[in-house]
């Protein structure tokens, strides 16, 4: 009975939070996500922090599937600090509002980056703990599968919890592209401001199960 219930409550968060990146993400990712824009993502998160009036920010480029951010420390990934293509430079743009709000909100901002690390790591981590539990003790298999989604569960609700976070910088980040120049082309500044509050759903699944979803592929516009 404990292991139906742990399966359910560890299915049920993750369901949801699959539908609801779809929806909110990954629709706007295949209508926009790769056309081509003006500025590279390292000139636009640049640009919003300038925006922003925060200077001493150090931005290294590194690749990290967490939020390694804070008030003074930005990492991108290389691919996409080079990239003009639309989602990477929004995607850049998103981390660097995350850093404004980490400067008015640490705590804030280090229970998402929390959430996010969570996500990716404790899930894996308890398979290899119930999987020798298993082996070693005598606890049933249903019931090591029930604790593994059960801690998954609790992954996607810590995601939801602190989704208001990367929500407000995306906020954030519009409003710089609505009220300055920082694209010289409104088109472009329309579709990066859709694409960065896409984005700040795109973390709703936790990512030790992210490969398991499929990717936004770009809509065919083929005749």
């Amino acid at each position: 009975m404990i292991g139906k219930l742990l399966l359910m409550s560890g299915i049920i968060p993750v369901i949801v939070s699959v539908f609801a990146r779809k929806f909110f993400c990954d629709r706007t990712l295949r209508r926009h996500g790769d056309e081509t824009v003006a500025i590279t993502g390292k000139e636009f998160a640049e640009a919003i922090l300038s925006q922003g009036k925060v200077t001493g920010v150090e931005i290294e480029e590194k690749r990290r599937p967490f939020l390694p951010i804070g008030p003074e420390r930005l990492v991108i990934s290389p691919s996409i600090c080079k990239s003009k293509k639309a989602r990477d430079v929004a995607a850049a743009g998103l981390l660097a509002g995350l850093v404004l709000m980490a400067r008015r909100q640490k705590k804030v901002v280090s229970w998402r980056a929390w959430a996010v690390k969570f996500g990716w790591a404790m899930p894996s981590f308890s398979v290899v703990i119930v999987t020798f539990a298993t082996v070693a003790t005598s606890l049933l298999p249903s019931m090591a599968i029930g604790i593994v989604l059960g801690i998954l569960g609790f992954a996607a609700l810590a995601l939801w919890f602190t989704l208001p976070v990367e929500r407000e910088a995306a906020k954030t980040v519009a409003h710089f592209l609505d009220d300055t120049a920082i694209v010289n082309r409104r088109s472009e500044a329309e579709v990066l401001s859709e694409l960065v509050s896409a984005l700040a759903w795109q973390r709703l699944v936790p990512g030790c199960v992210e490969w398991l979803v499929p990717k936004a592929k770009p809509k065919d516009v083929s005749p």
